[in-house]
């Protein structure tokens, strides 16, 4: 991205986890990025 920043059509989205210190095992997977997390940041971004 530093060195293609003026030649994008869109802006760079980032899909992490969510901004908090990592959980437990046991919720784990409800902090990753899901499938649909994913797909939301590609529309959002094809849709610019």
């Amino acid at each position: 991205m530093e060195a293609c920043f003026y030649n994008l059509k869109a802006p760079v989205l980032r899909v992490t986890g969510y901004d908090t210190p990592y959980p437990p095992s046991r919720i784990e997977d409800d902090y990753l990025p899901d499938a649909d997390r994913i797909l939301d940041a590609v529309e959002k971004s094809m849709g610019y």
